[in-house]
């Protein structure tokens, strides 16, 4: 006949664990507790000193039996494992550079432009009808592939990562420049009108 373990399993599983309790001390616990949520006596405090909240449920505050935690706490609740210093929003690295292109096609390079620091699965450039492994033409050159930092979660979202402030102000001297251009250009039309008016007026009283 099968089945789980008996009472008395139970009862010695429980014992040796060491959280086996008599009457008595069972309701001298429930007591206990009750008078912590109650406020009149102190709230237990775990390893670190810290204060155990007493409404906590028995589920999440007792840890389980593998974890051979002697003590109460909220210890087995936190996340263990210490997070990797990740780097700051303002930090960048190098990309989109490029080096000089080689003169003939190299062992290991990519099969259709040449390039040695990607694959024929990974190439960006147009699919050649005749790559520059079979033509040894337009090899392209090799990207620069530098040490990528551990960014944040900003920082790999950053839409301004490695943005070089001075690059706007060349937009802004550009358009600076275009619209006095433009503003000369109307100012020498309308001297222009001015004149042939001038002109017509100068012509009508010399004939009248």
């Amino acid at each position: 006949k099968r089945g789980g373990p008996s009472a008395h399993a139970l009862a010695g599983m429980a014992s040796a664990a060491g959280q086996f309790l008599s009457r008595t001390d069972h309701k001298k616990q429930r007591e206990l507790e009750e008078a912590r949520k109650a406020g009149t006596l102190p709230a237990e405090l775990d390893e670190e000193g810290r204060e155990i909240n007493p409404h906590i449920p028995e589920f999440m505050a007792k840890a389980p039996w593998y974890l051979n935690q002697g003590a109460p706490g909220l210890k087995h609740q936190r996340n263990s494992k210490q997070k990797e210093e990740a780097a700051g929003i303002d930090a960048w690295y190098v990309r989109g550079v490029k080096k000089e292109a080689a003169t003939k096609f190299r062992k290991g390079a990519c099969p259709n432009c040449g390039a040695m620091t990607h694959a024929a699965k990974d190439c960006v450039d147009r699919p050649r009808a005749r790559g520059a492994k079979h033509t040894g033409r337009d090899i392209k050159p090799d990207e620069y592939l530098g040490d990528a930092p551990n960014l944040s979660y900003e920082g790999k979202r950053d839409r301004f990562a490695g943005y070089d402030p001075s690059q706007h102000e060349a937009v802004v001297r550009t358009r600076f420049e275009l619209e006095e251009k433009a503003r000369a250009a109307h100012l020498h039309e309308q001297r222009l009108r001015a004149l042939e008016q001038q002109a017509k007026a100068m012509n009508a009283t010399a004939a009248a």
